[in-house]
């Protein structure tokens, strides 16, 4: 799994940083979590692709999702044929459709607009699910969990103290089917699988205040990626604005048991205090800590 930090301005664009936009690259597929103005340039920009399988956007405010008309026809430009999945909180989906039509005419390859709910996954394939969790930011706002598939091992010697060669049977146990030995014994894929580890797990909040709720979703996160609007000197304008600080995403990041902490969605008035929001979270968060900027990457790798 790798995140790349597309857009990390909190609110606007500066002429350094764009607005909400992360790229995830995960078992050959390419997903965007929100998609501020300007992300298809900073997509370019920054060593992603434009051409990814799917959008989710967290809430319908401007800096999530002015890039995605220009997403749409930048992929129009380029002959894009296979379909487009975009997935929005489930009474948005006539704003999508609003926003493409608005903007340019209808594209010639697919547009998949589903909407989602924190029911079911809004995406799930055999290597991993994106799951939303209700964040009280707006009526209609979600964060998003991106989660590996539960693996198991292949326990290879306990397959050839059970009479096993290496070979085909060895694959189908993997899949799941029982094979025989050559006595005649039957062997399960229970008799030779580990029991099930816990796959890697991202978590983006989106703007969000810090609730039981979002610290039951980040739990045992690998990577949390928290919008922290301001420093602790506008911990009263956070509150009023449904924002966070960094010392209060730090708080969730320790409570949930998160292995790391990308802090973004920076507001403006704070660039160049990167320093000391990173230096206040650390103060809480044992774990490691980053402030990201645009371009920031990381591989989100298992334990």
């Amino acid at each position: 799994m790798q995140v790349t930090a597309i857009g990390t301005s909190g609110g606007r664009p500066t002429s350094q940083h764009g607005t909400s936009c992360t790229y995830l690259r995960l078992f050959g597929d390419e997903l965007l979590l929100d998609c501020g103005e300007g992300s298809v340039q900073r997509l370019m920009r920054h060593d992603a692709s434009p051409n990814v399988d799917a959008v989710l956007i967290s809430h319908f405010y401007a800096d999530h999702t002015l890039g995605l008309p220009g997403l749409v026809q930048a992929l129009e430009m380029n002959e894009r044929d296979r379909p487009l999945d975009i997935h929005v909180p489930e009474r948005r989906t006539q704003r999508v459709v609003d926003m493409i039509d608005g903007a340019y005419e209808w594209p010639s390859y697919p547009i998949n607009v589903e909407g989602y709910s924190g029911n079911d996954p809004a995406i799930r394939t055999d290597e991993y699910t994106v799951s939303a969790f209700s964040t009280p930011y707006t009526e209609h706002s979600h964060g998003l969990v991106v989660k590996e598939t539960e693996r198991r091992e292949f326990l290879a010697a306990d397959a050839r103290a059970l009479g096993l060669d290496p070979g085909p049977k060895y694959g189908r146990l993997q899949n799941g089917q029982a094979v025989e030995t050559d006595d005649g014994r039957t062997i399960t894929p229970a008799d030779v699988l580990s029991d099930p580890k816990p796959g890697r797990k991202i978590v983006y909040t989106s703007d969000t205040r810090p609730t039981a709720d979002v610290v039951d979703a980040a739990s045992d996160a690998s990577l949390l990626i928290y919008h922290a609007m301001f420093t602790g000197e506008q911990a009263e304008r956070a509150r009023s604005t449904g924002h966070s600080t960094a010392t209060e995403a730090a708080q969730v990041a320790s409570e949930s048991g998160s292995q790391r902490l990308w802090l973004t969605h920076i507001s403006p008035r704070h660039e160049g205090d990167e320093q000391a929001m990173a230096e206040r979270a650390e103060a809480v968060f044992e774990g490691d800590v980053a402030v990201v900027r645009d371009g920031d990457t990381t591989d989100v790798t298992r334990g």
